[in-house]
């Protein structure tokens, strides 16, 4: 009986040792789970939760609730109101490149995005648009057919709603 328990007890340990909580703004605890971040996109799952939300209050301020993990507690929605774009609205890479230029916008404001891109001199090459609902995307432009050098990316978001309209212009480098 007493090497039975210590069995139970050691592949107790033994899971214990390789098994993980994840702990998300504010205090949300799970039995396991995990994170993948893709680009922009976050991707988490979990398990051990309630079906049920259920929040109980202490009087040492520590608020638990068991219930559905919530998506982007550790990055609520806000909208910038600046009329050029944060870094945490839009990031474009790889710079320099060789090839294709991958812009993510992470922007919460909807509206029509134009990209145009334009030389050292300020010839227009080429411009794309297309509609964005503020829920994050990734358009390419393919640089693959012009030559080496210094280009403009203007990217401008004229928008939908009372946001304001955003506009910056990224310097990329192409590469052979």
């Amino acid at each position: 009986m007493r090497k039975l328990q210590l069995l139970f007890f050691t592949v107790g340990i033994f899971f214990s040792a390789f098994s993980f909580a994840q702990s998300v703004t504010p205090s949300t605890l799970n039995v396991t789970g995990g994170t993948n971040i893709f680009t922009f996109y976050r991707f988490e799952w979990s398990f051990g939760e309630a079906t049920a939300i259920e929040t109980l209050n202490s009087s040492a301020n520590i608020i638990v609730t068991a219930g559905v993990l919530q998506p982007g507690t550790d990055n609520p929605a806000t909208v910038n109101n600046n009329t050029a774009w944060g870094k945490e609205e839009i990031k474009i890479y790889p710079n320099p490149t060789q090839g294709v230029l991958k812009i993510d916008f992470l922007s919460k404001q909807q509206g029509k995005v134009s990209m145009t891109l334009l030389d050292e001199s300020g010839k227009l090459i080429t411009r794309k648009q297309f509609d964005y609902f503020g829920t994050g995307g990734t358009q390419l432009l393919d640089l693959t057919a012009y030559p080496s050098g210094q280009y403009f990316l203007d990217i401008l978001l004229d928008p939908i709603n009372t946001s304001v309209t955003k506009r910056s212009t990224f310097k990329v480098q192409k590469l052979r």
